[in-house]
C-alpha cells in the first residue's frame, strides 16, 4: 500500500510539472465525459463513446482536491463512477504507465454510473 502511494505522489509531481518544462509542448485542454474506475493499479478513465483501452489518469491542478472531496463523499472509490472534467490528453510519456493519459485540471461532475450517461 505504502508503495502504490508512493508511486502516486510521484506521478502526480511529475504531472503537475510537466506543463511548466520547457522541453514539454503546451498541451490542449478538452473536456471529457465518461467513466472512472479505481483499482490498486490506478485511476483509469474510459470515455463515452470510446471502445479503446481506458486512459490512465493522473490529477493535477484543482482537480486534486477535487478528487480527494469527492472520494471523501464516496464516490470515485473503486466504483464505476461518471465524470465530467477538462483535462489534457497525452501519450503516456508524461504521465502513467504508458499508452494513453489524462492530466485532469478540473473536475466538473462526479456521480454514481447509469445505463445512459452517454446517452446511450
Amino acid at each position: 500500500m505504502r508503495r502504490i502511494l508512493i508511486l502516486a505522489v510521484c506521478v502526480l509531481l511529475a504531472g503537475a510539472c510537466a506543463s511548466h518544462r520547457p522541453d514539454v509542448p503546451q498541451l490542449t485542454v478538452e473536456t471529457f465525459s465518461g467513466h472512472v474506475t479505481t483499482n490498486p493499479e490506478g485511476t483509469w478513465f474510459t470515455p463515452c463513446g470510446s471502445a479503446d483501452a481506458p486512459w490512465w489518469v493522473t490529477y493535477v491542478d484543482a482537480s486534486v482536491r477535487q478528487a480527494q472531496e469527492a472520494k471523501t463523499a464516496g464516490l470515485l472509490a473503486g466504483k464505476r463512477t461518471f465524470v465530467r472534467w477538462r483535462a489534457s490528453r497525452t501519450d503516456g510519456r508524461l504521465a502513467g504507465p504508458g499508452g494513453p493519459a489524462l492530466l485532469v485540471r478540473d473536475i466538473f461532475e462526479v456521480r454514481g454510473a447509469t445505463s445512459n450517461d452517454c446517452g446511450q
